[in-house]
């Protein structure tokens, strides 16, 4: 299989709809429908993930991704009251 995709591209796309959803210059008309467009990729992301085979290292790998997370939490949470 020819992995034809880039995960940084796709990720940067949904950046794109997140900043047009929160752009405080935009009506809540805009905006309600770009957070829609957001919902549609999550429904779609939890259908797929829902319906794929579980692999020997995913927990793993999981818990790393959330200590990840879990740290950068933390350092915009310093950062913010700096």
């Amino acid at each position: 299989m020819i992995r034809n995709w880039n995960a940084g591209e796709i990720i940067s796309e949904l950046q794109k709809i997140y900043f047009a959803t929160t752009d405080p210059r935009m009506d809540g008309y805009t905006t309600w429908a770009c957070k829609q467009d957001l919902y549609r990729v999550q429904f779609a992301l939890e259908r797929m993930l829902k319906n794929c085979p579980t692999y020997a290292p995913e927990d793993q790998w999981l818990e790393e991704q959330q200590l990840e997370r879990d740290k950068a939490q933390v350092w915009r949470t310093l950062n913010d009251k700096v």
